[in-house]
């Protein structure tokens, strides 16, 4: 072999072999996912259109996640990276002029996940504690509190106050 072809074969060989081969977690998104129920514990319906909005205080700005579902059973809500305390406002729509909203709050431990530098990071969380203002709201109650990329399972139960809601 002629060293053109050496060195050639060389730089091919060292391209190939710097590229990475790790394939980041395509479930990298982290969910927290609510289940509404009646007031007895059973699965239940929201009557009215919900909006669901991320209240962030690092830069006193809003996110507006859901923006009037209908007929939500349940949804599912990012959770911060750093904050250990995560606050959302939850506002049923009931007519075109009319909203009532409760707020909920869940204290959390922020646990890293690390897959590779070439990765996003990624934290899972252990929920400690929840609670909530009671508009329409009863209760909230931590179901599983280990929150991962696993949309199966049902972190938090929010419990309504009688049934018109």
């Amino acid at each position: 072999m002629k060293p053109f072809q050496t060195i050639i074969l060389t730089a091919m060989v060292a391209i190939i072999a710097g590229c990475s081969s790790i394939d980041c977690n395509i479930e990298g998104r982290v969910l927290c996912h609510y289940d509404i129920q009646d007031a007895d514990g059973n699965s239940g319906t929201l009557n009215y259109p919900v909006s669901v909005s991320l209240l962030r205080t690092e830069a006193d700005n809003d996110t507006v996640y859901i923006n009037q579902m209908a007929n939500a059973s349940s949804f599912d809500i990012p959770m911060s990276y750093g904050a250990d305390k995560d606050n959302i406002a939850i506002t049923l729509h009931l007519d075109d002029s009319t909203t009532i909203t409760d707020i909920v709050w869940i204290k959390k431990t922020n646990i890293p996940q690390f897959e590779s530098v070439d990765c996003a990071p990624r934290y899972h969380h252990i929920l400690q504690e929840t609670g909530s203002t009671h508009n329409f709201i009863d209760t909230v109650i931590i179901n599983n509190s280990k929150v991962s990329n696993d949309a199966s399972v049902s972190n938090i139960h929010i419990r309504l106050r009688g049934s018109g809601y």
